[in-house]
């Protein structure tokens, strides 16, 4: 039955952590006896498992059918179960006091604290998620139009832009990169050379959170480049063309703080106390 897995896995265009994430949940469901002949009831008991909330549910509900119409047709009895999709609660973000304290709490004479301070300033200025930021190339990246290109999600290359702030702290940092033989990975290794893990970024930004006091991940570096462009006056249009979304639905998912920032300066103690 792994065969026929990776066979469904390699039929379909999914980026690699969707076919590990597809590859987890099917192992487990091909064990079930008779899958040809499961109903809508049966699959739901299955995904309402403990552990699993909905995101992973809907996830999990969405590969299963994918699956079976692949290999049982359009008339499995399986394909016409649904869960109810709870929206998630907007993404986590910095606002502009919060991402100043960020920027300023590294030790910048110090590779270390270059590399992390570049990371803060290049994923603010893009947007680009925590593997587009370990993946990307120096070669990609354009000192003189201050752009950089990434593979991003979904295997199409992106475009970031990053202001003359961020390319000087990423030359900063560029004076103590010392990659590996072979490696032109933007972001390395302190000691190794070699290209930040997913595991790493999420390591590094672990012990950001301890310093800070508040909790700072990577990819709330994305959510916080839509937030605080948007706050400054970028049109919608063009921070979804900037933050390569597809609709401006997406937009409005990762600015899902912004009103809560935006009204800060209106708020009742804030302005009784002047008078």
């Amino acid at each position: 039955m792994n065969r026929v897995i990776e066979n469904f896995l390699s039929s379909h265009p999914y980026a690699d952590k969707t076919k590990e994430s597809y590859r987890r949940i099917l192992a487990e469901i091909v064990n079930l006896p008779n899958l040809h002949t499961l109903d809508a009831a049966q699959l739901i008991q299955w995904i309402n498992r403990p552990g699993w909330g909905n995101s992973q549910q809907s996830v999990a509900l969405h590969c299963i059918k994918k699956f079976f119409a692949w290999k049982y047709g359009a008339l499995h009895p399986a394909l016409t179960a649904r869960i109810k999709r709870i929206e998630p609660p907007p993404r986590r973000s910095l606002n502009p006091d919060q991402a100043l304290q960020v920027l300023a709490c590294f030790d910048t004479y110090t590779a270390a604290g270059a590399r992390d301070q570049a990371i803060i300033a290049f994923g603010l200025d893009t947007g680009f998620r925590k593997t587009e930021l370990c993946n990307i190339l120096l070669p990609n990246v354009d000192f003189y139009n201050n752009t950089a290109r990434a593979l991003c999600k979904g295997g199409q290359w992106g475009i970031g832009a990053f202001t003359a702030e961020t390319a000087y702290i990423l030359q900063r940092w560029l004076n103590f990169r010392k990659p590996a033989d072979g490696v032109e990975n933007l972001f390395v290794g302190i000691y190794d050379g070699q290209a930040i893990s997913s595991d790493g970024m999420g390591c590094i930004f672990k012990r950001l959170s301890k310093r800070l006091g508040f909790k700072i991940s990577a990819h709330d570096l994305r959510s916080s480049f839509a937030t605080l462009a948007t706050l400054y006056g970028a049109p919608s249009r063009s921070l979804q063309v900037a933050g390569r979304w597809r609709s401006p639905e997406m937009v409005e998912h990762y600015t899902g703080n912004l009103q809560i920032e935006a009204v800060r300066p209106f708020l009742a103690m804030a302005n009784l106390k002047k008078r």
